[in-house]
């Protein structure tokens, strides 16, 4: 008997000392979301600017054949996904993933990560290219390719 009570002491301290680590981690996670969302506050008025500039810029030529300030009819939507692959995104992985089922109409769907391109691939989503199943991860680099591919099709 003694030896399983030191067991069930040595796991109860196993336990408390894990519950320690992850309350350290959840500290700094929102601290550090804390910090980007100032970041992203003091920014705003910087956007507006720049939005309202480029809003004036763009209709004061009503000529302009810019591609990128035409409206057209919004034949196919691409998503974007990029899924957490480690550490505690657990949480992130299935909000994105909600939000990416939730959009209406035809839908793409490029996911960047393995968790996304699983989930993706389970569902039967149309996905962008199939060879994302195939890569465990997808690098920065791979991105920027695929990115000229995506501007090529739409």
């Amino acid at each position: 008997m003694a030896g399983s009570m030191k067991d069930i002491k040595l796991r109860i301290k196993s336990v408390e000392s894990t519950m320690q680590i992850t309350k350290a981690m959840e500290l700094v996670a929102s601290s550090k979301m804390r910090r980007a969302k100032e970041r992203v506050e003091h920014s705003r008025p910087y956007f507006e600017t720049l939005y309202a500039s480029l809003t004036k810029i763009a209709a004061a030529d009503p000529r302009a054949r810019n591609p990128y300030l035409r409206r057209d009819e919004i034949k196919r939507t691409l998503l974007i996904v990029i899924a957490g692959d480690r550490g505690l995104a657990g949480g992130y992985n299935a909000n994105i993933f909600k939000q990416a089922d939730a959009h209406e109409g035809p839908v793409t769907v490029l996911p960047i990560g393995k968790r996304a391109a699983e989930h993706f691939a389970q569902h039967g989503a149309e996905l962008f290219t199939q060879e994302v199943l195939l890569a465990a991860d997808i690098s920065v680099g791979e991105c920027f390719q695929l990115s000229r591919s995506i501007t090529e099709a739409f």
